[in-house]
């Protein structure tokens, strides 16, 4: 960072232009950045807004696509790579993973009353058609408002459409190969590999009458 000084005697004009002007002198500040402000203020703000940016393009996935009911469906674009250290299972199963929409295996927030499509048609989709479970380790399918079209690899997606009777969690994983997808969360009433805790976290088990109350008052 370069040197600022003023003096006492100086006005306040001449203190917000010498600390908010760029130097080529600022290591480590704004100034290396890449950036095309000529002060700090200016800077930062476009720092800002590329984050913002980005942030953006992680909401994509999910409620932020067809939320208000707009659209028949949300599509999301589906290809297979060889697993990258960024993959929540990276080391596991497949040495493969979906990419959607570009992104590494992502999580996916899902809301209910919309329809999702995992568009396979691509060529790198082969042998690797996705679909839902209740477990990362695909022990158990859910077939719930699922529906599946065509040949992964050539014309083939698959679809959920999500509901009140959705889990909560559910995993997308491909039918033939491990820990290859990642997980999805829903905002939907049906809750599963619950537990509850004391403020002290201790667990505490509840009777069938009591988790119903608790489970009601959770859910409004």
């Amino acid at each position: 960072m370069a040197i600022r000084s003023v003096a006492t005697t100086d006005t306040l004009d001449t203190f917000r232009t010498t600390f908010n002007s760029l130097a080529s002198t600022d290591l480590g500040d704004a100034a290396t950045l890449t950036t095309t402000a000529s002060t700090i203020v200016g800077a930062v703000n476009e720092v800002n807004a590329a984050v913002a940016g980005d942030m953006v393009q992680i909401q994509t996935f999910g409620h932020r696509y067809n939320a208000d009911g707009s659209n028949a469906y949300t599509q999301f674009t589906v290809t297979v790579d060889t697993k990258a250290a960024t993959h929540k299972y990276y080391g596991s199963g497949s040495s493969s993973g979906f990419i959607l929409n570009s992104s590494v295996a992502p999580f996916i927030d899902l809301k209910i009353g919309n329809t999702y499509r995992f568009e396979q048609s691509d060529s790198s989709n082969s042998g690797h058609q996705m679909k839902f479970y209740y477990d990362a380790a695909k022990v158990t399918e859910f077939t719930t408002g699922v529906t599946f079209y065509g040949t992964a690899g050539t014309d083939g997606y698959s679809q959920i459409v999500v509901s009140d009777t959705t889990p909560h969690i559910l995993y997308y994983q491909c039918a033939s190969h491990a820990y290859m997808g990642n997980r999805i969360d829903t905002n939907s009433k049906v809750l599963q590999d619950v537990s509850f805790v004391s403020s002290t976290g201790t667990s505490v088990a509840y009777s069938s009458t009591n988790f119903a109350i608790a489970q009601a008052v959770a859910l409004g």
